[in-house]
């Protein structure tokens, strides 16, 4: 590649971080109050929630890992996202407007209303649990394109890229997140759209495309077979339930209705613009040899620099397959666009996980548990400082763990056995009366979980997920009727209110 081709892509990309950073700074001068850094005041609009959420959706693991399992396994993996947007579109239509109007904090201040205080504290260890994980996916997606597409190291990339994404976070919370996902939004559905259409148009359309590369590639399992499909997609499909950077989208919105309109707006355009894009990238990425070239020459180094075996020195090198099919096909200055479009997608993710982090730290935590009387500045500090410590954790995190979608996948089979079910008894179906059997569903659908990955190591293909899901149903139907009748006093504690319809406990 020509010095002057490089200069281009680097100064587009350079451009595009120092417009970050200037957000953040422009950011914290709005930033009066911890309402103000963790929920912008709750003055967000519809259209403002929409961006920004379908800006949170596109993070390193819809766009560069799912475009890598497309290249791997075909349509499948393209058809599978569909569970992300589906469950976009039922948040904002049955749940946004009913969590908007409680008037919350955090996911934990739900349990908390619904549940009591031990619902609540197993609730923020799944939000921990899931935010590290999803975080550090980020990072290592941020260090993974600029390698691939700039040739800048992994560690130096990821290095840059976390610094950026710490900094507006931190000093600019989440007005600075809001703004910068708004942004980021433009710029992926330019790049991402823009690119996906003229590979299809050079390919010859989807008909060209099947010539090409065959009907493996367009069938509908792929290498997967129907079981694993299905626990794939419940997985996604529940796997990202109200996770706390959507819950949060609902939080902020000015009203119920400009929470409802906004993440279902979000969930109905990624539904109809995602899955077709990723499925393009990807297919796209077979027919282009410097794609395939480029995996195999990744593959080799990572298994003599790594020591990993053949087919994990695979896994991780397809992932390369987007960004090198950028760099393969388009001229440098797209290709800057482009790198900031994918850059942008990881951003949006890991800024929001950032800002969720903090927040559950300031209220789950500190104002709970260490300080209840701190003032607000204090709150204030405590979430900027926790912001700055999850950002640069999560760094050192994705320097040792690389595989994005591999992490995804381990966050989402431990959050939907242990919450999705007891949102869904929370918002459709609550009673007083099934508190214990909630909790209870929550214990032992986690608790199984874990056996089925890591003791029995799925077996029959089907995902831990899907398992410890159907095992929390099972214990909240068994327990309910047995526990019904036991007094609440035992699980609240003195002074606090499961059945409050609203107000933060």
């Amino acid at each position: 590649m020509a010095d002057s081709d490089q200069l281009l892509e680097f100064g587009s990309l350079g451009a595009y971080l120092l417009l970050l950073l200037w957000i953040g700074i422009r950011s914290s001068r709005q930033v009066n109050s911890s309402l103000d850094y963790t929920l912008a005041a709750r003055s967000v609009p519809w259209a403002v929630v929409l961006g920004t959420t379908a800006a949170t959706m596109i993070g390193g693991g819809a766009s560069v890992g799912m475009v890598s399992k497309v290249y791997q396994v075909g349509i499948a993996a393209a058809l599978i996202t569909c569970a992300w947007h589906l469950q976009l579109i039922f948040t904002g239509l049955m749940l946004a407007p009913r969590l908007r109007s409680l008037n919350l904090t955090t996911v934990g201040d739900f349990f908390h209303i619904k549940f009591g205080p031990l619902a609540r504290e197993l609730s923020v260890v799944h939000c921990v649990i899931f935010l590290i994980g999803a975080l550090v996916a980020q990072m290592a997606a941020i260090g993974t394109v600029a390698n691939a597409v700039l040739g800048v190291s992994y560690e130096r990339s990821l290095i840059i890229g976390a610094a950026v994404v710490v900094f507006y976070s931190t000093v600019g919370g989440m007005r600075a997140v809001i703004t910068t996902d708004v942004l980021q939004f433009v710029i992926l559905v330019f790049g991402i759209g823009a690119a996906a259409g003229m590979l299809l148009i050079d390919n010859g359309g989807f008909e060209g495309m099947l010539d090409m590369v065959g009907a493996a590639q367009f069938q509908v399992t792929s290498d997967w077979s129907g079981i694993e499909v299905l626990s794939i997609f419940v997985a996604f499909l529940l796997g990202e339930v109200l996770i706390p950077p959507y819950a949060v989208r609902c939080f902020v919105a000015k009203s119920a209705s400009h929470a409802r309109w906004g993440v279902a707006g979000a969930g109905l355009f990624l539904l109809l613009f995602m899955p077709i894009s990723t499925f393009t990238l990807g297919t796209s990425a077979i027919l282009e040899p410097e794609v395939r070239s480029a995996i195999e020459q990744e593959k080799q180094r990572l298994m003599t620099d790594q020591s990993l075996s053949d087919e994990q020195a695979q896994l991780q090198a397809q992932q390369i397959a987007f960004p090198v099919l950028v760099r393969a096909t388009f001229h440098p200055m797209f290709t800057g666009i482009m790198v900031a479009a994918i850059i942008a997608a990881v951003m949006s993710s890991a800024d929001s996980c950032l800002s969720c982090l903090s927040t559950l730290v300031m209220e789950d935590y500190y104002r709970r548990h260490i300080d209840p009387a701190s003032s607000d500045r204090r709150l204030l500090r405590v979430a900027q400082f926790s912001t700055l410590v999850a950002g640069v954790s999560a760094a050192v995190g994705a320097y040792y763990f690389r595989n994005i979608a591999d992490i995804l996948v381990f966050v989402y089979d431990f959050w939907a056995p242990g919450v999705v079910f007891p949102f869904m008894v929370a918002i459709f179906w609550y009673k007083r009366t099934r508190i214990y059997a909630v909790v209870a569903s929550m214990i032992l659908g986690t608790a199984a979980t874990v056996l089925w990955r890591f003791v029995f190591q799925s077996p029959w293909q089907i995902g831990p997920a899907l398992f410890g899901f159907v095992v929390a149903v099972v214990t909240f139907l068994v327990c309910w009727p047995l526990t019904c009748r036991w007094t609440i006093q035992s699980l609240v504690a003195p002074g606090d209110d499961a059945s409050s319809e609203g107000g933060t406990p």
